[in-house]
């Protein structure tokens, strides 16, 4: 009898235990500089490219970084009135510019991993996105995690000109080493000051991203902008590396 309810006792914990191995969290901050080195959050601190939205003061807003105009081109005009109803499951050909950019921000540093297409898993269809499958060096997530001290990130951009509720949803998969390599999605109106909300650890399924430009964390509204970036980030620390972050069947979605 004791051997039976010992047995029982320990189906009772292996949950527990599993979920013990495999913490997560999710949040909210600020970045001002996606270009500072090392990891916004290392650590769960808070580095000097962050901010924590509940001490965040307010700041010029910044200009566009020397080149970043360029290199993204005249923002996509979405008519005043219409429906936007765009859905990228990355099928096809991606990332298309100038509407996608797709970079590692600290260049070739640390060599030069980008998101990128992929075919190790997907919520939908045959790919997705993964932030070390694109760019010079980029690698095969069936067969390599993403690197140490990764800086990847790609950004959306589009008007929310005559919309009255703009929302981008998205879904995302994430195996990352807990408080130390963190997966982002953020918008800007200016492409420095990025509010954003994170994920560290392990999801263990497909979950649901959403943001919501009506009410963005730490700054409110950005309907009725000329231009609103959209973006998708990873960083990573040093030492231990994982499967990481997938991003796949997003969506964005303008009323008027």
């Amino acid at each position: 009898m004791l051997v039976v309810v010992l047995a029982l006792l320990l189906m009772t914990l292996i949950p527990v235990l599993a979920s013990a191995q495999s913490p997560e969290k999710t949040g909210s901050f600020i970045i001002r500089n996606r270009n500072a080195p090392g990891n916004p959050l290392a650590g769960a601190g808070i580095a000097k490219a962050t901010q924590q939205l509940d001490t965040a003061k307010p700041v010029p807003q910044a200009a566009l970084p020397s080149g970043v105009a360029q290199l993204l081109g005249p923002a996509p005009n979405t008519r005043v009135g219409t429906l936007l109803n765009y859905k990228e499951g990355f099928e096809q050909v991606w990332p298309f510019f100038p509407e996608w950019v797709s970079y590692d921000a600290d260049g070739p540093y640390n060599g030069e991993y980008c998101w990128g297409q992929n075919d190790f898993i997907s919520f939908k269809g045959d790919m997705s996105i993964w932030p070390a499958a694109g760019c010079w060096d980029g690698v095969d997530p069936t067969y390599y995690y993403y690197p140490n001290d990764t800086n990847s990130w790609t950004d959306y951009v589009m008007s929310t000109m005559g919309a009255r509720k703009a929302n981008v949803n998205f879904r995302y998969w994430n195996q990352s080493e807990y408080g130390w390599d963190y997966f982002y999605w953020c918008a800007s109106v200016d492409y420095w000051t990025w509010y954003c909300d994170y994920h560290t650890g392990d999801t263990g399924k497909w979950r649901k991203g959403r943001i919501d430009l009506r009410y963005v964390p730490g700054y409110g509204s950005m309907l009725n902008e000329p231009a609103v970036f959209i973006a998708f980030g990873f960083t990573s620390d040093s030492i231990i590396t994982d499967d990481g972050p997938v991003v796949d069947d997003v969506r964005f979605l303008l009323w008027d």
